[in-house]
């Protein structure tokens, strides 16, 4: 059966309104890529598993890059009895790439810094040797070796 030269010349027609995918870019994807958040200080994050983490300076050092220093509140330690008990990490700097890594969600754009929550960083521009993390978040503050174990609870009843 042959097919009518005019039938062929309307299908190629439609087929050249059709886009065609170069090689980098895949049919059915998005021509806009997400947009990549820039980390600055004053910024909110909240992580999947509770604690957030506060973006307290943002600098390029040589041989690593982009570093964010960062204080995480709410860090799970232990409970007691029905009570979570939290805690409060002062100051982590972790590579730009590992931040990214660590799943956070922006909560807070524009958050004014106590000028206390600076000291921590302070101390650690003072060292000579400045330890920066290379791991996400989740990893750097839940190391499961430092989690405590059973604890005992004295909860005295308050005096009134």
């Amino acid at each position: 059966m042959a097919i009518p030269i005019c039938k062929l010349t309307v299908c190629a027609l439609l087929l050249s309104l059709l886009p065609i995918a170069s090689p980098q870019e895949k049919v059915g994807q998005p021509h806009d890529s997400p947009k990549i958040v820039e980390y600055k200080a004053g910024q909110v994050w909240k992580t999947s598993f509770g604690p957030t983490v506060t973006i307290l300076k943002v600098e390029e050092l040589p041989k690593l890059g982009k570093v964010v220093h960062v204080r995480v509140d709410k860090v799970p330690d232990g409970s007691c009895g029905s009570v979570q008990l939290t805690k409060s990490i002062e100051h982590l700097a972790l590579t730009e790439k590992m931040v990214r890594k660590s799943a956070l969600d922006l909560v807070n754009e524009n958050t004014d810094l106590p000028d206390s929550y600076l000291d921590a960083y302070r101390e650690w521009e003072k060292q000579k040797k400045h330890e920066v993390l290379k791991v996400p978040i989740q990893e750097a503050i839940l190391p499961v070796s430092t989690l405590p174990g059973p604890m005992i609870c004295n909860l005295l009843p308050t005096r009134t």
